[in-house]
């Protein structure tokens, strides 16, 4: 019976993706045997060699050994049938694709054939567990565990209870991320797009803005964010930030009005008062001209080359802020 964190010794991850491979590099490396299921052995090559190139990262970055890797490797199975892959594993996590119905049928097959005291948790990034986990007889074993991407790097995990979610099981979530050196921020209640990305949505509305109002281009904004505010918010938190934006803390940042976005200038977009209603037919043109500038720069980029390139620059940021 899985009734602690510690009880957890085998885990399944459903959807060998781009978040379900990074979640088995991760359960692996802290010694756990891991299945990972995907739909073809098209599929699951593409994960074998992500999980290779994932594990490489971490050598280069001395957080693993070959022999480290090779333990590792050894604990991954990989395999087309989903029996085989839930039958009798503690944890399950489900890194399907983010439709309802999909994940309604996932959870289906997750409630026949998994053992009845596993945690079904899901990788959503912004759908509700309360409208999946209706397709199963165990809703109380069922939970949100949403990582930031590259799960087995970036630290932060959203545990977001359905309203039939136990309280048993959120805490279960928690402690296990926990254990996996993950850090688990529990929501009190739910919305779509959990907390960062509902966060990051009006970010990227804001960027939308811009770039569909000739303000900037996609790279000039990149630019301008990496440079800037990104890099406090490496560090720190928006409220935290704000703390340190003027002597008078949070209270001169956002309700004094001592600076340029106030909460009663209807945060973020103070100007936006001046500009042209949104609409959802604006949004799609002012997406596809971001769209066409990202491809155009990135043109003959070497995207794995980038994205190891990104996974090794994170780890280096980690490694400072652990340092303090």
């Amino acid at each position: 019976m899985v009734g602690n964190a510690d009880d957890i010794t085998k885990v399944a991850c459903v959807g060998g993706g781009t978040i379900g491979f990074s979640w088995a590099v991760l359960f692996a490396q802290h010694g756990l045997p891991v299945n990972i299921y995907d739909i073809s052995d098209e599929a699951l090559d593409w994960t074998k060699k992500e999980l290779r190139s994932a594990y490489n990262t971490l050598i280069e970055a001395g957080l693993m050994t070959e022999d480290d890797v090779a333990a590792a490797l050894e604990r991954i199975t990989t395999t087309t049938d989903l029996a085989v892959a839930v039958a009798d594993v503690d944890f399950v996590q489900e890194s399907g694709p983010e439709r309802y119905r999909i994940k309604r049928e996932i959870y289906r097959e997750l409630d026949r054939l998994a053992r009845p005291d596993a945690i079904l948790a899901s990788s959503t990034s912004a759908m509700l567990m309360t409208e999946i986990q209706m397709a199963t007889t165990r809703p109380e074993r069922c939970v949100v565990a949403h990582p930031y991407n590259p799960p087995h790097i970036v630290p932060s995990v959203e545990i977001v209870p359905g309203e039939a979610t136990s309280a048993e099981t959120v805490a279960l979530a928690r402690d296990f991320m926990t254990r996996l050196g993950r850090v688990p921020v529990v929501a009190r209640k739910e919305c779509r797009g959990h907390i960062v990305n509902h966060m990051q949505a009006a970010l990227y509305r804001e960027a939308l803005w811009l770039v569909g109002n000739g303000v900037a281009t996609v790279e000039e904004i990149d630019l301008a964010f990496r440079t800037g505010p990104g890099l406090r918010l490496a560090l720190m938190g928006p409220f935290a930030v704000g703390m340190l934006t003027s002597p008078g803390g949070l209270q001169d940042t956002m309700i004094d009005r001592k600076l340029d976005h106030s909460l009663e200038d209807d945060i973020p977009s103070r100007v936006e008062r001046e500009a042209p209603p949104r609409s959802p037919e604006n949004a799609c043109e002012w997406a596809k001209i971001c769209v066409a500038q990202m491809e155009a720069e990135l043109a003959g980029t070497d995207m794995e080359q980038l994205k190891k390139w990104r996974d090794a620059k994170l780890l280096q940021i980690l490694g400072v802020i652990a340092s303090d």
